[in-house]
């Protein structure tokens, strides 16, 4: 937490002191689109902002340890302007819910795990394990299967909804998640790799046609989710599974995408509850989808600021030339450590839900830069070189708007 608080307090000090994209496989992110109030507002944003199509540049420590090397595309949704817009997390309802069931049940019969019973349509019920506990929230869920599939040698099925409320606010207090499942396997979408020649390497349709699946899948939920990554997954040694194609969904708003961030769904943190990253997680394999994933549902509120003023490029660099290393550096205070290196290869604008000082989200732009860490030496660092990397890992996001650096765990 000291190293963050830094961050943010260097952050802030630097701006007294100056004046004043599409990504490289990562695996891939989708398209932009041209979008804005008007295009009489004049120049597109990349330009008023002085934003290159790409960014090089090498930060090293002192003692050469810690590196940061920029070889990055830049992505600036093709719009004219960003506003500052009211974002409100909540759980899902029953209606989404039961929905999503009739989507999905084709004709299948589904158990409820907490009576073994068939599944009558109650929707999400509160555990009363929970209920007196003390613990200061109550625990709703809702867990259906069918087993009748698996055991005729096809497809397991499952839904599960799960999200925790605030027993005196009633506002939430644990993270609302929907996961749907059909598949032998128990898939995961854990880890995101760049397709193999285009394609995902267990699959038979093209990127194209996968993507149609997903599509479908997403827009029937939320309309005004798109994809904003896909790659495919990893094969995992001790299932041996097909590489099915993922996608990751987000809320685009007049144009500008929320920015995608690997893990950015849990934002758990030692004190408090903060509310995630909004998305959609589909694989999808030769005959359609077969796993979701739909994480924090937000509601779009009021537009709080429209059209912001914000910091050239220039100055948002020079920000990240002077507090990039040092998010890195504080590590090199381990002996063990002797290489800690941070590779760029995407910088992105795009909107993030930044919690305010009273516990309200707002939709603000910021700067995503995306990269992949090293972490070499001895003792527990040695394997570092075996991890392979992680991509749509967000290594740091700048506030557009006033430079400050924003810690995602902690939503602000």
């Amino acid at each position: 937490m000291a190293r963050k608080l830094l961050i943010a307090f260097l952050a802030l000090a630097l701006l007294w002191s100056i004046t004043g994209c599409t990504g490289r496989n990562s695996p891939q992110a989708a398209e932009p689109e041209k979008h804005g109030h008007t295009a009489e507002k004049g120049e597109l944003l990349a330009k008023r902002l002085g934003v290159p199509s790409t960014y090089q540049a090498k930060y090293t420590s002192d003692t050469g340890i810690s590196s940061i090397t920029v070889d990055a595309e830049i992505i600036v949704p093709e719009v004219y302007s960003a506003d500052i817009i009211e974002a409100v997390p909540r759980p899902f309802t029953d209606d989404e819910i039961s929905a999503f069931i009739d989507r999905h049940t084709e004709g299948l019969i589904w158990i409820d795990q907490a009576t073994k019973e068939r599944y009558d349509g109650h929707g999400v019920k509160k555990d009363p394990q929970y209920v007196g506990s003390g613990l200061g929230y109550d625990f709703y869920s809702l867990w259906i299967y069918n087993e009748d599939e698996y055991y005729n040698g096809r497809d397991y099925r499952t839904i599960n909804v799960a999200y925790g409320l605030n027993t005196k606010t009633g506002k939430l207090a644990w993270q609302p998640r929907l996961q749907y499942l059909k598949s032998r396997y128990n898939l995961s979408a854990s880890d995101l790799l760049p397709l193999t020649d285009g394609k995902a390497g267990g699959c038979t349709i093209t990127l194209e046609e996968a993507r149609v699946y997903a599509d479908e899948e997403v827009h029937a939920i939320c309309p005004d989710y798109e994809m904003t990554n896909y790659g495919q997954m990893p094969v995992f040694e001790l299932v041996n599974n097909p590489q099915y194609y993922i996608f990751r969904y987000t809320r685009h708003i007049n144009g500008i995408p929320v920015n995608d961030d690997y893990g950015g769904e849990s934002c758990a943190n030692d004190y408090d509850y903060t509310s995630g990253l909004g998305v959609i997680t589909v694989i999808v394999r030769g005959d359609g989808v077969c796993y979701l994933e739909y994480c924090n549902p937000y509601d779009i509120g009021e537009v709080i600021q429209e059209d912001c003023e914000l910091l050239p490029f220039e100055q948002i660099m020079d920000i990240f030339a002077n507090v990039g290393l040092l998010s890195i550096q504080h590590l090199e205070r381990s002996p063990d450590l002797k290489e800690n290196t941070m590779q760029v290869y995407k910088i992105q604008l795009g909107y993030m839900a930044v919690r305010q000082p009273n516990n309200t989200y707002h939709y603000i732009p910021v700067w995503d830069f995306y990269g992949h860490r090293t972490l070499f030496g001895t003792g527990g660092y040695a394997r570092g070189k075996d991890v392979g990397p992680i991509w749509g890992d967000s290594e740091l996001t700048i506030n557009a708007i006033d430079g400050t650096v924003i810690d995602r765990t902690y939503g602000y």
